[in-house]
């Protein structure tokens, strides 16, 4: 995998990035570069064919526990919680009372930059950090010790896991429509809506089916501990630190009706935020706004989506003629595979945000409601354009995707080799590396605006 990634970046130059250039700064054409990727992920598969030739992850998975002095206590969840519920109730009145002019509230640079970007880095390095921060967590305890005490029930009567998926589908979808789709979507007040009614939702759900449903419904906990499976560090059942291999949690997620979808419906999102930079998008959409642009969105947005599952559906049937097995059983063996390209996709295209723009977070925490404050002496600081160049984060987008690909291939080999001989793991994943690699053409296409 590692010869692959440098056969990469010796054949490719620095590809522009959203924000940080664009694809006139490129020095190579756009194929050129795409080319390079493919042949990187195609030389990614020979090497695992040939040098992995055993499940190795499953094994990884439970990893060794950190040292007592490293383990968090109650103490340090209890406080993480507060932490989270504050935040979350700061950003939400910064939204609803505070200044509607956007580049001037918290709101948006927190929800979309540093929440949306941030914590998904975070979380693939440390694992789920956002668990002991959740403040809908916080708000499903509370939620079901009140139908507890109404209903007059022990609270473990109503602490059960829900069942699916579908729940988190559409709230990730929600969001997915508010940030991309809807036409003023940077407006503070937007945002603060979409925070109550969310915050709404989860409690309503809490009380109605216990915390359990707030587990298996709120999308971006789904999302986060899925993507937490990729990390070094995780936290097992009896609530310990331990340290495994990258890549390791991936074998032992559980997969629930509508979690394939779920998936799958972050990555289309993600790509769809690269399909409206494409001059095809843009000349589409030239000219339209207010509520008829938001109506194209929505349409792009769930054809995009769509289009994803098609091709995953694509590969999933071939796969199913390979090796025999049910369309829906190999659909949800595999789906964990594409959780390291949805993060990929989310390094590519957020990236150069994240580096700049994050840093008027910091210095809107001054001065979150735009009142003349200067709490923390940040509140005139300048962006610092200097902090990384265009190309460094060109270099870092574009491996990203590579990356993210390579680990996607390695997750689903490693996945085959638990059900099949080694020969026809390699020959069940021929259909899947090829949707890989059309995602990894069609992801830098995107990502350089081509």
């Amino acid at each position: 995998m590692f010869l692959a990634a440098g056969a990469l970046v010796a054949i490719a130059s620095p590809a522009g990035a959203h924000g940080a250039g664009g694809r006139l700064d490129l020095p190579i054409p756009a194929w050129q570069l795409a080319w390079a990727a493919s042949f990187a992920l195609l030389s990614s598969f020979a090497a695992l064919g040939f040098f992995w030739n055993r499940p190795r992850l499953e094994r990884a998975a439970t990893g060794r526990a950190l040292p007592s002095w490293l383990q968090a206590g109650r103490v340090f969840t209890a406080a993480g919680r507060v932490v989270g519920l504050a935040a979350f109730g700061a950003v939400l009145y910064a939204a609803l009372w505070g200044t509607t002019e956007a580049g001037a509230n918290i709101s948006s640079f927190a929800i979309y930059i540093i929440f949306w970007v941030g914590i998904p880095l975070v979380t693939a390095l440390l694992g789920d950090v956002w668990a002991a921060l959740n403040p809908f967590y916080t708000l499903a305890d509370l939620g079901a010790w009140l139908r507890a005490r109404i209903g007059g029930r022990p609270l473990s009567v109503v602490d059960r896991a829900a069942g699916h998926h579908w729940w988190a589908v559409a709230s990730v979808f929600c969001f997915a429509w508010l940030e991309l789709a809807f036409h003023n979507s940077d407006s503070p007040r937007a945002i603060g809506t979409f925070m109550a009614v969310y915050a709404a939702v989860m409690l309503t759900g809490a009380c109605v089916g216990g915390r359990g449903w707030v587990r298996g419904a709120d999308g971006f906990g789904v999302l986060f501990t899925k993507i937490a499976a990729l990390a070094p560090l995780w936290r097992d059942e009896n609530g310990a630190w331990r340290v495994r291999a990258p890549l390791a949690g991936l074998s032992r997620l559980p997969v629930k009706p509508g979690t394939v979808t779920f998936i799958l419906t972050v990555l289309g999102s993600t790509a769809f935020d690269g399909f409206t930079r494409s001059s095809f998008w843009l000349d589409i959409t030239s000219g339209r706004g207010g509520w008829v642009l938001t109506a194209f969105n929505t349409g792009g947005l769930v054809f995009v989506i769509g289009m994803v599952m098609f091709f995953y559906r694509l590969a999933i049937m071939a796969a199913s003629r390979i090796t025999g097995d049910s369309e829906a059983d190999l659909g949800d063996a595999f789906g964990s595979s594409l959780i390291p390209i949805a993060l990929a996709y989310t390094v590519a295209h957020y990236f150069s945000f994240l580096i700049f723009e994050g840093q008027m977070f910091f210095s809107l925490l001054s001065d979150p409601l735009a009142q003349g404050w200067d709490l923390f002496g940040t509140a005139t600081r300048p962006i610092d354009y200097a902090v990384l160049s265009p190309a460094a984060i060109a270099w870092i987008q574009t491996a990203g995707i590579a990356l993210g690909h390579i680990a996607g291939a390695a997750a689903a080999h490693d996945r085959a080799l638990e059900r099949y001989p080694a020969r026809l793991a390699v020959r069940s994943q021929y259909p899947i590396l090829a949707v890989m690699i059309a995602y990894t053409v069609g992801g830098l296409l995107l990502l350089l605006g081509a």
